[in-house]
């Protein structure tokens, strides 16, 4: 009879319990990182639809957590967390709405946010928002009706608001946002915006969280064509007071 070459400790029967071992641990170690993972967002087993009042109570308490960390990856950090939560809203109400000094654009308040204000916004048809960096705070769009054009971008070198004569910027994204798009501003990245309304209008969401002293915000006039293309780099100014 030939010999067993499997070392008794390696026996069927204790591979089976090594096994079983294994894999509890496993288990266990997933369980126990389990909060730490979803700490930062909405801890729904499943994404429901949230109406306004359910969205103020989780997105309250994920901001107390997350707004505090004003790096630049702690802002994409608290970004994303409260845009998951964000597209999940449905049946968001109209507050009142107050025609602003640019055409076709008005604007309501949404209360209960805290640390962020919730402002609804409203574009007319071909209605648009000319391109403006955010100095003091950073900015959840959500749109919820209708569709935009956004285009980002950010300052090449040194970031001087106050620069006279032409600088360059760099274009970082420019999206297409139906129902439920978002588009993310921190104070680090993709910092200026701007919108335009599609053929039907649009009508949408900006969570602000201002995490700096408030100052006056000037527009930027980019040129329409870029000086390189394949950078998309483009010539730009500021001009106050838009």
């Amino acid at each position: 009879m030939l010999p067993n070459p499997m070392p008794r400790f390696l026996a069927l029967p204790h591979r089976r319990q090594l096994l079983a071992a294994a894999a509890g641990a496993l288990a266990l170690g997933t369980i126990a990182r389990r909060p730490v993972e979803l700490g930062d967002a909405d801890e729904d087993a499943e994404a429901t639809p949230l109406d306004l009042a359910g969205f103020l109570t989780r997105g309250n308490a994920l901001a107390s957590r997350l707004v505090g960390d004003r790096s630049a990856v702690g802002q994409d950090r608290y970004l994303h967390a409260l845009a998951g939560l964000a597209v999940r809203l449905a049946g968001v109400p109209v507050p009142a709405m107050k025609e602003q000094a640019t055409p076709g654009y008005s604007l309501g308040f949404h209360e209960g946010g805290a640390p962020f204000t919730m402002l609804h916004w409203k574009l007319a048809p071909g209605a648009a928002i000319r391109e403006h960096p955010h100095l003091y705070g950073n900015v959840v769009t959500l749109v919820l009706e209708g569709d935009v054009r956004i285009r980002n971008y950010e300052l090449v070198g040194e970031r001087d608001y106050e620069a006279r004569g032409t600088f360059r910027v760099r274009r970082t994204c420019e999206a297409f946002l139906r129902p439920g798009g978002t588009n993310l501003v921190s104070l680090e990245r993709n910092y200026v915006h701007g919108f335009l309304a599609g053929p039907s209008g649009a009508r949408g969401l900006d969570i602000t969280t201002r995490i700096r002293e408030r100052r006056e915000t000037p527009t930027l006039e980019i040129a329409a064509k870029p000086v390189d293309e394949a950078q998309a780099l483009y010539e730009a100014s500021w001009k106050s007071g838009g």
